[in-house]
């Protein structure tokens, strides 16, 4: 059996590769297990808030991604009929952050040039193609057994980081839970080539409808988009295919027939808001949809599994290299699950009820909501800097239990006091109401 004096992250996705890219530049021996043959190529995750951007900065990446990547100085509201009623600009943030705008690129690419990266590093081995079995671990060692083609293999190892997705082997094998809720709606993503910037589409653009609401932003520089909509869930992958023409029609600003797009992609999926019970046991630590997994409204996933991976590899060398207390990754799994708690999973929950509100008082409500806040840059600024949270902060975490049956109020006060002042000034009436109809909004478990 081999034994590895370093760490194995088990899963070659992004997040995965992250946090051996920055173990290997710190002279940890590191083996990678990726069940796949390869770099995925399903671009899955497109956005990046600037948090996240600045933390690819920090691993030695944003040169390589920009090259292949677009980027969005703003964030565009529309209607269903695709009129557009707002606009959020990244620009207010230019005092605060060296990267003021939203990176769009699909993961696979930015995988893609994490590989190349680590490829300079003789510490770190990619073994692709090796599927986890099994994990078992004692005071001192984790031994993980994995099948590849030629058969059964056995690594032992001081530390394992599990990055291997939202349907992680490796937290089962722990017997942690996955706790939260899965929405009812199925969402369609599909990859299309199609020209929004004719009909004045910005690259990234939300559309407010209670039927016909979508996510449509730039992939890349080749022309490919991401247009990603809600449909039923109990409908066949035909079904889908067939009526997608129909739902382009009503989507896709000039409601143009097939033979003025071309389809790329599609990938039909269910959504989630879940969180593991713990992010540590014992020598294993969990990052990325190993340890939560959010909807995709608003690019809180990948953006929260980047910072996860930087986190995870800071303590994880302190505790190797520099002899630092263990006590150090009770702190990463701390810190990393209140931020998805606090932050990220109500967030991307108000972002989701929101971009499908039926009522339309509501709508109407929202609309001025957003409308008032873009109106004032300074409010807008406060919005924008929320996203900050995805950084958790540096001091003693708060261990916390899954929230069962959470609402909406947790998005509502984890606002800035400042913000909900400004708006109180611009729309005093208005505010009121919509602050009692939000509490009333109930997430249910299912």
């Amino acid at each position: 059996m081999e034994t590895l004096e370093g760490v194995v992250v088990v899963g070659g996705g992004p997040v995965g590769l992250l946090t051996a890219l920055k173990l290997g530049r710190a002279g940890v021996k590191v083996v990678v297990l990726e069940s796949e043959p390869s770099v995925s190529p399903s671009p899955r995750a497109v956005a990046y808030m600037p948090p996240t951007v600045a933390a690819l900065e920090r691993f030695g990446l944003l040169d390589d991604v920009r090259k292949r990547a677009v980027w969005s100085p703003e964030i565009n509201y529309r209607h269903g009929d695709g009129t557009l009623f707002s606009t959020l600009d990244w620009g207010v943030l230019d005092e605060d952050t060296e990267h003021p705008y939203m990176l769009l690129l699909g993961q696979n690419h930015v995988s893609n040039v994490i590989v190349e990266h680590l490829q300079a590093l003789p510490n770190v081995d990619i073994r692709w193609n090796h599927r986890v079995e099994s994990i078992k671990q004692d005071t001192a060692y984790v031994t993980i057994e994995t099948r590849m083609p030629g058969g059964l293999s056995r690594i032992r190892t001081r530390w394992v980081a599990a990055t291997d997705g939202a349907r992680s082997t490796v937290r089962e094998q722990l017997g942690l839970t996955f706790d939260g809720t899965t929405w009812d709606e199925r969402l369609v993503a599909t990859n299309i080539f199609y020209d929004f910037s004719f009909h004045g589409y910005s690259r990234a653009n939300f559309v407010h409808d209670p039927v016909d609401w979508a996510v449509v932003v730039q992939l890349d520089q080749s022309g490919l988009w991401r247009v990603c909509y809600g449909e039923d869930p109990d409908i066949s992958m035909d079904e889908v295919r067939r009526r997608m023409p129909e739902r382009f029609r009503k989507i896709l600003p000039g409601a143009p027939n097939p033979d003025q797009y071309r389809v790329d992609h599609i990938n039909p999926y269910r959504v989630h808001q879940r969180c593991a019970s713990e992010f540590r046991r014992g020598r294993v630590l969990l990052a990325g949809d190993a340890a939560h997994i959010t909807n995709p409204i608003g690019g809180l996933g990948l953006s929260g599994g980047v910072l996860d991976a930087e986190h995870l590899a800071t303590a994880l060398i302190a505790v190797i290299k520099e002899s630092a207390s263990k006590r150090v990754l009770d702190k990463y799994a701390a810190e990393r699950r209140r931020v998805f708690l606090d932050f990220t999973s109500p967030t991307a929950t108000a972002n989701f009820n929101w971009m499908k509100e039926s009522d339309p008082a509501k709508r109407a409500q929202d609309t001025a909501m957003l409308q008032s806040a873009t109106a004032d840059r300074a409010v807008m600024r406060e919005m924008l800097l929320n996203f900050e949270k995805l950084n958790g902060v540096p001091r003693p975490s708060r261990l916390c239990a899954p929230e069962v049956g959470s609402n909406i109020r947790k998005f509502v006060e984890s606002m800035s006091v400042r913000v909900m002042t400004s708006l109180r000034r611009l729309k005093p009436n208005f505010w009121k109401t919509f602050r009692a109809e939000s509490l009333n909004t109930q997430v249910v478990l299912k």
